[in-house]
């Protein structure tokens, strides 16, 4: 979940080796990467992930219940 908010947060560009379009990690490895990022990731990147991430979160009903995050 972690890699498709930052996929759609548009960070997945700061992943990429090359200028395909294509995703070149699956969401699963760029969310591991980006976990691995978190403690060093500038102020304004890890506010705009993860307010993607929460919205990702929303998205999924059960995950929302279990982590008793509030639809607005």
């Amino acid at each position: 979940m972690l890699g498709e908010a930052g996929e759609r947060a548009g960070m997945d560009r700061f992943l990429k080796t090359s200028t395909r379009k294509r995703r070149q990690l699956s969401l699963f490895r760029q969310g591991l990467r980006w976990y691995d990022l978190l403690p060093t990731l500038r102020e304004d990147r890890l506010q705009l992930l993860i307010r993607h991430f929460v919205e990702v979160m929303r998205e999924h009903e059960s995950l929302s219940e279990l982590c008793a995050i509030r639809t607005i």
